[in-house]
């Protein structure tokens, strides 16, 4: 009844915790984004969704003309882990940007961001609205991952499958030791990974808590390497021990992971139901997936009675392991998409998607396994071998896309967008009968959408207009033939419509007809429309490959930098960033050429890293030069940007 009681207690956790922070982003920040101070702040401070690690991040406060105004370092705030802290000093009556870029202490995930605010005047439009950069994961990570976790699931399920299932000793036990050279490596390539995503050394990271918590895992796994070689060097009841001791020291291993993970890095009444419902799900997948791979390993390919009782032994344990899995995986999803809209509309979400899709149809091959060949495991395992082995493939892909969907933050903790920003123009018939707001949102050459707000000039109340239609003409461009664009009712006195008549940017006339019955008016006004200036951000922090952020049209961002950013051999990395803060596909190679001030411009040859990631090797010498990066967006924008370098 005990049993019963903490069995119940335990679920109930694991249905009611609440979500799991995931990657430092921006929660907060103080002066917020956009606010209008009457005195100067005396520090900045930005309080992020997880524990950033302080030595390897850092803010800065630069003025309107983009000069740096922060002479102390970034700072942690004492009893707070989620807090940096900028102090600054006296700052006169302006608008100013804040420029952040952290490295997680908890997965060494990097991102960065800005944000405005201004000291006795409002924050104009150069100023971007707030914006966190979270690239999608680098290879290196993924694959660091993805072996990791096969070869942990391999020895946790070689050591109870073998060490409890079977009653004899195993040839297969020789093998052991690939699983934990894959573990191995995957914990040194994402040891790697996390140093190249901070732009740091292995050796710096290893003096952080980064490189602690890669420690963290790296003394299990050194004491399983111990049991690999107590279970090929005993026999009988030794090594039925040892590999006991085996998969202990995996689940160890797991654990581990998962203390240094999100789930442990929670700071809330709930860190220990996370780490138990994501240690259980790894363990889950251990006991299922690992367990059946020594099972097919051990059985061979002759059936025989003890063999069968292994089977079904094995299918018990694998049903609750299942249905672990299955629970847990379930409200992780729950917790970390938060809302169905964000499950098609987010990287993250639709990873969960093809994750849970992977994830029901090995589901529905274990039912087969269960119920047809585990009964016939006494007379023939041919079935179960195939099917097992089918479950195997499709369990390693489902392992991968799991290392690239830790790579993402949740859907849950994405940034609602901001206020699109408008260009406006009011004006009247010459009768001054109406009066009409036209709001053109964005307000930037391209696709627009226009709001037509139309009222009574004398009483102010809505016009009724059975017909509104805009006709588009730029004045510059006689060349270019007028257009039009009817809108649509949206409610009193209200009209709009989704167009791309607004194409160029420079100054249109907008003719805006409003027809009532027999009778209509025209309203003549007037549209300026400017391409917004490039904005080159550049975030710095030392030991660290600078990071240029530029602004691209539609939202998009490109951020770049040069490893090691020194003279000599170097590689340029850009990224395309989308207006979600996701890495921008780009369907083909970017163009990359670096000019020397002065000198002729130099192509360079470039190779793809990710869907929107490029690398081009050049070999610069000292001195300034520009770095040009051109791509072709999938819906056909060119994207161009531009960036100085200073090499010393």
């Amino acid at each position: 009844m005990r049993r019963l009681g903490a069995g119940l207690a335990l679920l109930g956790l694991l249905f009611v915790h609440p979500a799991v922070d995931a990657h430092a982003l921006l929660r907060q920040s103080v002066p917020a984004s956009g606010a209008v101070l009457q005195q100067s702040p005396d520090a900045v401070t930005i309080t992020f969704t997880e524990e950033p690690e302080p030595t390897l991040s850092v803010i800065h406060v630069l003025d309107s003309a983009g000069r740096r105004l922060d002479t102390s370092p970034t700072q942690s705030v004492p009893g707070q882990p989620l807090v940096l802290r900028l102090p600054l000093g006296p700052l006169p009556k302006g608008v100013y940007t804040v420029s952040w870029r952290t490295v997680s202490r908890v997965d060494g995930h990097v991102t960065g961001g800005t944000f405005g605010f201004g000291i006795g005047v409002a924050p104009t439009e150069a100023i971007p609205a707030e914006a966190a950069a979270n690239p999608a994961p680098l290879l290196g990570a993924v694959l660091g991952k993805w072996a990791m976790y096969v070869g942990l699931i391999c020895l946790l399920g070689a050591g109870w499958v073998w060490g409890m299932a079977f009653r004899a000793p195993l040839r297969a036990t020789k093998y052991l030791w690939l699983p934990w050279l894959l573990s191995v490596a995957g914990l040194i390539g994402l040891g790697e990974a996390q140093a190249a995503a901070a732009g740091v050394s292995v050796v710096r990271i290893l003096g952080t808590a980064i490189g602690t918590a890669l420690w963290a895992r790296a003394v299990p796994l050194a004491a399983s390497a111990i049991a690999v070689a107590a279970v090929l060097r005993s026999s009988g009841g030794r090594r039925r021990a040892a590999l006991i001791a085996l998969a202990l020291c995996a689940a160890a291993t797991m654990l581990a992971h998962v203390l240094a993970g999100h789930a442990g890095a929670s700071t809330d009444a709930w860190r220990w139901a996370n780490v138990i419902e994501q240690w259980g799900h790894f363990l889950g997948v251990g006991a299922w997936i690992g367990g059946l791979g020594a099972l097919l390993a051990g059985v061979g390919s002759v059936p025989s009675p003890e063999k069968a009782h292994v089977v079904r032994r094995f299918s018990s344990v694998a049903l609750l392991a299942v249905g672990v899995v299955v629970l847990t995986g379930t409200i992780r999803a729950i917790s970390e998409v938060g809302t169905w809209q964000a499950l098609l509309s987010t990287d993250f979400g639709r990873l969960v998607v093809v994750k849970a899709g992977l994830l029901l149809i090995l589901v529905v091959l274990g039912a087969v396994n269960r119920f047809r060949n585990v009964p016939a495991a006494g007379t023939t395992l041919l079935g179960l071998r195939r099917l097992g082995a089918t479950e195997l493939l499709l369990a390693a892909a489902t392992l991968g896309v799991t290392a690239v969907l830790t790579g993402f933050a949740p859907a849950s903790f994405s940034q609602p967008p901001s206020r699109p920003r408008a260009v406006v123009a009011t004006g009247s018939d010459f009768a001054t009968s109406v009066r009409v707001q036209l709001e053109a949102i964005p307000g930037r050459p391209g696709p627009n959408r226009f709001i037509a707000r139309i009222v009574d000039y004398d009483t102010g109340r809505p016009v009724a207009a059975d017909r509104v239609t805009l006709r588009f003409a730029k004045p510059d461009r006689p060349d270019i033939a007028a257009t039009l664009l009817t809108l649509s009712r949206s409610g009193a006195g209200t009209f709009q419509a989704q167009g791309i008549n607004l194409s160029m940017a420079g100054a249109w006339n907008v003719a805006v007809v409003v027809e009532q019955g027999p009778q209509s008016v025209e309203v003549p006004l007037a549209l300026s429309l400017s391409s917004p200036p490039q904005r080159v951000r550049t975030i710095e922090a030392p030991g660290q490959p600078t990071l240029y952020s530029i602004d691209l049209p539609g939202d998009r961002v490109l951020d770049a930098y040069l490893d090691p950013g020194r003279p000599g051999f170097n590689e340029v990395h850009a990224t395309f960033i989308d207006a979600k803060g996701g890495e921008l596909p780009i369907p083909r190679p970017a163009a990359i050429i670096a000019t020397r001030d002065g000198g002729p411009a130099q192509p360079l040859a470039v190779r793809r890293f990710g869907p929107g990631h490029f690398i081009a090797d050049a070999t610069l010498g000292p001195g300034d030069w520009q770095i040009d990066v051109t791509a072709t967006a999938s819906d056909g924008a060119t994207l161009e940007a531009r960036f100085p370098i200073r090499l010393r």
